[in-house]
């Protein structure tokens, strides 16, 4: 039997099916995304990087790495030794515009309409069904090109993501010479004006080599025993096949101006030892 009370029903979950699809978040289109990686206090670390579309690995940090991405985060695991930390990164959609309240002031102003329309026509609980009849149609004609616009936008990670992975000084990227060094971003080193991959100097221990050469933390390592450098591992590969009694001649750039370093030779072991 289908009477006023089976069609205010029928009416009641469409308008809550409706509400549901609206309050849906992260609606859009899976694509494949590259995102730079770093963990600025422990360079050549490696990260694995998962969502429920799949795992992948980042052997050396900072560099890139392309996903598959999901309305899921992406979380984020780098390892250096035995230290390990993770990090989270939230999917996100870009908006459209109108959203779902446009599909409400559609239906309102119909409802206006229909109230008076639905209530002269049919007088009592009719017309309340013509203003319900009305406001599911129109805010489910609104709200379902709104839903298909939002459904083929691309689903996006942050372009950047930074792990807080922690080292100490000279634990990673040249520890015979004691300087830990990252990788600059492409728009870092376009910034600085100098090579996509020069290492950056973040920390110098107290007491080694590369103080005793007067490195700091913001210089540029471009050249090292004139050999390009592209990137941490480069340099750390250069230093660490130094023969233990080499002295390293670096190219660094500091405040804006490009000056020569000289890394001296390990000094004579202390007497006694």
């Amino acid at each position: 039997m289908h009477g006023p009370a089976s069609t205010l029903r029928r009416t009641a979950c469409a308008v809550a099916m409706l509400a549901a699809l609206q309050g849906c978040s992260t609606m859009g289109q899976p694509v494949q995304q590259s995102i730079w990686v770093e963990t600025p206090d422990c360079t050549a670390a490696s990260c694995e990087l998962r969502n429920d579309r799949g795992a992948w690995t980042l052997e050396r940090t900072p560099g890139r790495v392309t996903v598959t991405t999901s309305s899921a985060p992406l979380e984020v695991v780098c390892r250096a030794g035995e230290l390990q930390t993770s990090a989270s990164a939230p999917a996100a959609v870009p908006p459209v515009s109108g959203g779902p309240a446009v599909a409400g002031g559609l239906a309102g102003g119909a409802a206006v309409g229909a109230a008076t329309a639905g209530a002269a026509a049919f007088g009592g609980p009719f017309g309340l069904l013509a203003v319900m009849a009305v406001l599911v149609g129109a805010s489910t004609g609104a709200s379902v090109g709104w839903l298909a616009e939002a459904g083929s936008r691309p689903i996006a990670y942050p372009e950047r993501i930074t792990v807080p992975l922690r080292c100490g000084p000279g634990a990673e990227g040249a520890p015979h010479i004691g300087v830990t060094v990252r990788g600059l971003s492409d728009d870092e080193a376009r910034r600085a004006q100098v090579p996509p991959g020069s290492a950056l100097v973040v920390a110098v221990a107290e007491g080694s080599r590369a103080a005793a050469a007067g490195l700091r933390a913001g210089d540029l390592v471009l050249r090292a025993n004139d050999v390009p450098i592209d990137g941490a591992a480069r340099f750390e590969t250069l230093v660490r096949a130094l023969p233990p009694d080499a002295s390293l001649s670096l190219q660094v750039q500091r405040d804006g101006s490009v000056t020569e370093v000289r890394v001296p030779a390990p000094g004579p072991p202390p007497e006694g030892r």
